[in-house]
């Protein structure tokens, strides 16, 4: 590709993504939000049919959660992508998805549209949504019960 094709490219990636402006900005001159969007232009460079995200939102801000997620939903439907999310971030995805698969010990747990896995009543998905300690997902670890750990009787 030529000079100026190359940086037409960049720039109207950068431009998709709102870092036009920051084009000149060296990598320790951004923030961790806006280091996160450069990977997202980066990402979509080449128009791919299929993009694959790991945690995306992992360790942003709130505004930079919120216009990462903005920024997936919007940039998969201009370039008529598919999009695959790996994240923890239930709100934020359910608000972006088409559709969800809950992965659970190697096999899918749970699956279906944002809407129909908020009414689930399943045990699994309702701990995982409402966050509860408490569900098929135990909180501790399986092992030797505490009286076994330490030695004593409870008689």
């Amino acid at each position: 590709l030529s000079e100026d094709l190359l940086r037409s490219l960049v720039l109207m990636k950068l431009n998709a993504v709102g870092l036009r402006g920051a084009r000149d900005l060296m990598p320790s001159q951004i923030s961790g939000g806006m280091a996160r969007r450069v990977a997202l232009a980066r990402a979509i460079a080449l128009d791919p049919p299929l993009i694959m995200y790991d945690e995306p939102f992992a360790g942003l801000d709130p505004i930079s959660l919120g216009i990462t997620a903005r920024l997936i939903r919007d940039l998969n439907n201009a370039l008529g992508a598919t999009s695959l999310l790996v994240t923890h971030d239930v709100e934020e995805t359910f608000e972006i998805a088409d559709y969800v698969y809950f992965i659970a010990n190697g096999r899918i747990g749970a699956q279906g549209t944002p809407l129909e896995l908020s009414r689930s009543t399943d045990p699994f998905v309702r701990q995982f949504l409402d966050a509860s300690p408490d569900g098929p997902v135990p909180f501790h670890y399986p092992g030797q019960t505490l009286a076994e750990d330490f030695g004593v009787s409870l008689k």
